[in-house]
């Protein structure tokens, strides 16, 4: 893999400045075809329309999928890995049902240039390569996108904004080995389509309206490269703060994965054996889930970052800085609100317990770096969509949001962002234990009937596996529920 990733990375490379390169050359001509300077006639001006859309869109799409595939194959940790590996396998299924779709290829960028394309073929010279191509299309299909919900847990961090995040663990069981092999396999694909539009584009396009051509100018500026200069001197002080965040947050992320596997299937055994109510303990689990909704924010964000530091490809930052768009569009809806806080961890987790006028300073700050950052006006609904949705519909709009961000500024979110989420994490902490500690008053009163077993286990306390039963009904006398279990599933454990 080692051999492989070098040579990847060397291809890559080319690949993205012949993107970068090509980007702003299709974008001029789709322009000019779509105003009324072109004057070509129908069918001729939408079919040339269309194959300039599928190259421009080709180009995105590829750059935007090698880009993920490098920060996995450059990645130091598991985790960071597995967060570029999200993207790798998102953005394949995305694309792929753009060029292709799944069952309307009709519908589909390239069902749509078949169907123009016989209405104004002027000869047969193109058939043979068009229907390669297509059958390749088919068959990658067959062997290759089998895994369209992982699409959805990337790009939402759940199903929908009601589901849950417990169904991001599937997100594991995506590999390296397995996105490499789709890789290679979509490349022979993408060149050969390169290759025949290209020539296609030549022949009707390009040698009927070449002197027109010859007078376009480009439209979307050049890539920034003053970024780069701003941060060369602290390169290696954020890869080090990346680095260990990344390290914080998969340990993080480990401890909730075995509270959301194991918990459940405890709670359930003491219930059946002791005939306890604990519904209260299942009223803390989505705190957990909570946790690792952030957990896997902050794993994607780090890597992204660090992603950015390391290249020196004004393509791959632009493409890494629209990620962190995508990423911090979503921590803000999901940890704050854009308009409003109803649904948000804000209501459902971190205030809960406190009241409006009452909250501890941990939560001053997390609500100034939200506000602070919804009053850049940087993240928007529209954005995201473009970003995400790699579709006909979107992605021009995407390609000129990538030549138009403002990288200083994302960067200082997205710092700022990354500082504040472990306070987040540590205010869910407390605000769970501010729940714990009102759930124990009340189960204090709930758990009266204990008071019985305690006066019948005391004689026989000291028996072996009585004593850890009657120290578990002094915890739950007090109402540590948690305590209490906690005594049951070691003494479980032992035996």
């Amino acid at each position: 893999m080692v051999q492989k990733s070098k040579l990847l990375a060397q291809t890559g490379e080319i690949i993205l400045l012949n993107a970068e390169n090509m980007l702003p050359k299709y974008f001029v001509i789709y322009k000019y075809l779509e105003s009324k300077d072109c004057s070509l006639m129908q069918p001729q001006k939408e079919f040339c329309m269309q194959i300039v859309c599928i190259q421009m869109f080709a180009n995105y799409f590829y750059s935007v999928y090698l880009v993920s595939l490098s920060g996995a194959l450059k990645a130091t940790d598991r985790r960071e890995q597995q967060a570029h590996l999200k993207y790798v396998n998102s953005y394949i299924i995305e694309g792929y049902k753009a060029l292709w779709g799944y069952n309307k290829q009709g519908r589909s960028m390239w069902g749509k240039f078949i169907k123009n394309y016989q209405l104004v073929k002027e000869n047969d010279v193109f058939d043979n390569d068009i229907e390669t191509i297509t059958n390749r299309l088919k068959e990658y299909a067959e062997s290759s996108i089998t895994d369209k919900d992982e699409r959805d847990l990337t790009m939402h961090y759940q199903i929908d904004k009601g589901g849950n995040p417990r169904e991001l663990l599937k997100l594991e069981e995506i590999t390296i080995e397995k996105e490499v092999n789709r890789y290679e396999q979509f490349g022979i694909i993408f060149r050969m389509m390169g290759n025949c539009i290209t020539e296609i584009l030549d022949y009707y396009l390009v040698k009927k309206k070449r002197n027109e051509l010859m007078k376009l100018h480009p439209i979307l500026p050049p890539l920034f490269s003053i970024d780069q200069y701003v941060w060369e001197s602290k390169l290696a002080e954020m890869n080090v703060a990346m680095t260990r965040n990344i390290a914080s947050q998969s340990k993080t992320f480990g401890d909730c994965k075995e509270q959301l596997l194991k918990w459940p299937n405890i709670l359930k055994k003491i219930q059946a054996e002791y005939k306890i109510d604990l519904s209260d303990c299942y009223d803390i689990l989505p705190t957990s889930e909570a946790m690792l909704a952030i957990t896997y924010m902050s794993l994607d964000l780090c890597s992204t970052l660090k992603l950015y530091f390391n290249s020196s490809l004004p393509l791959e930052r632009a493409i890494a800085l629209s990620r962190m768009n995508i990423i911090c569009y979503s921590i803000i809806d999901r940890v704050y609100g854009y308009t409003s806080r109803i649904g948000s961890y804000w209501e459902r987790y971190l205030t809960k317990p406190y009241g409006e006028d009452d909250l501890p300073n941990v939560l001053l700050e997390i609500r100034d770096v939200m506000e602070t950052c919804i009053k850049t006006n940087l993240y928007s609904n529209e954005k995201r969509l473009a970003f995400v949705h790699l579709k006909e519909e979107n992605f021009i709009s995407a390609i000129k949001m990538l030549y138009t961000q403002n990288p200083l500024k994302e960067i200082e979110n997205s710092i700022a962002i990354v500082k504040v989420l472990p306070e987040i994490q540590r205010a869910i902490k407390e605000s769970l234990a501010q729940i714990d500690k009102n759930i124990k008053k009340c189960n204090a009163m709930k758990y009266h009937w204990v008071d019985g077993y305690i006066e019948k286990f005391a004689p026989y306390k000291d028996r072996p596996g009585m004593n850890t039963i009657y120290l578990s009904l002094l915890e739950l006398k007090k109402g540590n529920v948690i305590e209490a279990l906690d005594i049951v599933k070691k003494m479980a454990t032992v035996n």
